[in-house]
């Protein structure tokens, strides 16, 4: 069996894409991977909406530029944008207000396909958010493993009032103990080469052994 730790370590979020359509077998290829996803007892608390229409996916991008330009001028304000630091102070200036404005969450609209990835409250399962975190990212390395570029985001449903909105875009009950909607995910062809991902933290950084601070295995 193929090691899957080459498709993680690989796998780069794309959010340039071109117009070329994906082809049907590979979007159900993606929606079997996350139907896949492991998940407390079992419940699948899930729904999985494709969305190809062009105006109900532009609809999405400007939920998406809307709540990510919230949160980006809130983290500005609060001087909670230190990860820039490090830049040029010219590309640091159009990094921020890239970021702030919330343009940096628009390419939704210019992905052929966006699934949106729905939590079933009904169930009453306390699982619901990490079991469908599960099925994302099943969705998303399986969509890599094909060749195709994809991107998870939340700021389409960043807050109570603009979660509602999407849900009537998408004709989602509004009930709030009846269906949540937590992610995003954009696909399609990437448009420039796939650069290399970026960097992580070494294992030594972030691994203990047997308890907290324990830097060495025994």
């Amino acid at each position: 069996m193929a090691d899957i730790l080459d498709v993680i370590s690989s796998r780069k979020s794309i959010r340039h894409y071109t117009t070329d359509p994906i082809p049907q077998d590979m979007i159900m290829k993606i929606l079997e991977a996350g139907r896949w996803a492991p998940t407390g007892e079992n419940y699948q608390p899930w729904k999985l909406l494709v969305v190809k229409n062009l105006e109900t996916r532009a609809a999405i991008a400007r939920l998406a530029k809307i709540g990510t330009g919230s949160r980006g001028t809130a983290e500005y304000s609060m001087n909670l944008l230190q990860r820039f630091d490090g830049m040029r102070p010219e590309d640091k200036e159009r990094a921020l207000r890239f970021y702030a404005s919330g343009e940096v969450s628009e390419f939704p609209g210019r992905a052929p396909v966006v699934i949106v990835a729905i939590g079933d409250l009904t169930v009453d399962s306390p699982d619901v958010p990490y079991d469908v975190a599960a099925m994302m990212e099943n969705m998303i390395l399986e969509a890599h493993s094909l060749g195709l570029g994809a991107c998870w985001i939340h700021g389409p449903a960043a807050n109570i009032r603009h979660a509602i909105e999407l849900k009537k875009i998408l004709k989602i009950p509004t009930g709030m103990g009846q269906y949540k909607v937590l992610a995003v995910m954009s696909v399609g062809w990437p448009l420039r080469p796939r650069e290399h991902s970026r960097p992580k933290k070494a294992l030594e950084e972030i691994v203990f052994w047997e308890e907290f601070g324990r830097m060495e295995p025994s």
